[in-house]
């Protein structure tokens, strides 16, 4: 389909439908809270009932619309009883929206916009777009296409989305209508102090202790990867847990010599989350791929069974298969 065509068959499941439960990938980062908002806001304007689910901390971004009603995993269960459409945003798999999934097989028809390279398609309607910064960045266009209002508070929320999964306006997929639409935003009145500083130059102190323990355990791999790993204990020894090391990878791939970073954390016995960046020769998300996690060229994550040590020999060995080994 076109894009026009996309956007107009998005219009037509939304009138066909009158609540709506909107979910993204478990521990919600910028794009999928973005993402989620603003369509929620459309929806609710549209004299819908959205609901949103998240699971993990959404805490962070306080500064994107509260409005919305929220669902936990009680009143999720509740809120698929009936007919409703469910709406996967910055999400593609099912089993990657947590709780959510049950949606697939409940909801009476779905739709999924995503901007991330995927396999296999299993929403009633699929609309991937992997040549998008972000999946709010789909959402700016078909508001566009669709003469949906972009308010202040919708602003606030596509503005977040474009912002974090850019790395603020940095990363190697900005061109110059990027940066156009993002002073379209900013026409809105949005507060871009505000939220730069909350996505990238705000920590709590624990946040920080945790960041600095990661960059004191931090190795070169071959000359060309930077390598921190952190196990529960770890976590304990500063006061904190694993969701405490949000933009730990980002601290380590700002590293000159190295090539890639990967961060990794233990998230339960034997379960590792591996975060991965890169800066021109890498492609992580085809490492994470291999590995049942996916992401982007440059940013990209997967989680994988078995011991801190086993997981990281197994992810260097992919990531060395795209770089020319050297001597320590």
């Amino acid at each position: 389909m076109t894009f026009q065509e996309m956007a107009k068959t998005f219009q037509e499941f939304v009138s066909r439908q009158d609540r709506f439960i909107l979910s993204g990938h478990v521990r919600p980062d910028g794009d999928s809270i973005g993402a989620c908002v603003a369509l929620g806001l459309e929806l609710l304007r549209q004299g819908k009932h959205p609901m949103i689910y998240y699971e993990g901390d959404t805490s962070r971004y306080g500064w994107v619309s509260r409005s919305l009603p929220i669902l936990d995993k009680q009143s999720l269960c509740k809120a698929t009883c009936g007919r409703f459409g469910w709406i996967m945003l910055d999400c593609a798999e099912p089993h990657r929206a947590g709780e959510a999934s049950v949606c697939a097989d409940l909801a009476e028809e779905s739709f999924c916009i995503d901007h991330h390279v995927n396999q296999k398609e299993y929403a009633t309607y699929n609309w991937t777009d992997s040549r998008a910064t972000s999946t709010c960045e789909i959402l700016f266009h078909l508001f566009r296409e669709n003469l949906y209002p972009i308010t202040k508070e919708v602003a606030e929320a596509l503005f977040t989305g474009v912002a974090f999964d850019t790395g603020g306006f940095r990363h190697s997929s900005m061109t110059p209508d990027v940066f156009r639409m993002a002073a379209c935003l900013s026409d809105t009145g949005i507060d871009i102090t505000q939220i730069m500083n909350g996505l990238f130059h705000t920590k709590g102190f624990i946040e920080t202790k945790v960041l600095g323990l990661a960059l004191q355990k931090a190795y070169i791999h071959q000359n060309q990867i930077i390598v921190s790993a952190m196990e529960a204990k770890d976590f304990q020894s500063v006061g904190g847990t694993s969701d405490d090391s949000e933009g730990a990878v980002a601290a380590l791939a700002e590293v000159a010599e190295a090539e890639a970073a990967v961060f990794l954390r233990e998230l339960s016995p034997n379960t590792i989350r591996v975060n991965m960046r890169s800066k021109s020769k890498v492609d992580v998300a085809l490492v994470a791929r291999a590995f049942g996690g996916g992401g982007h060229v440059r940013a990209a994550g997967c989680t994988v069974g078995g011991s801190m040590q086993s997981v990281c020999q197994r992810v260097l060995r992919e990531i060395m298969k795209q770089l020319p080994e050297e001597d320590e």
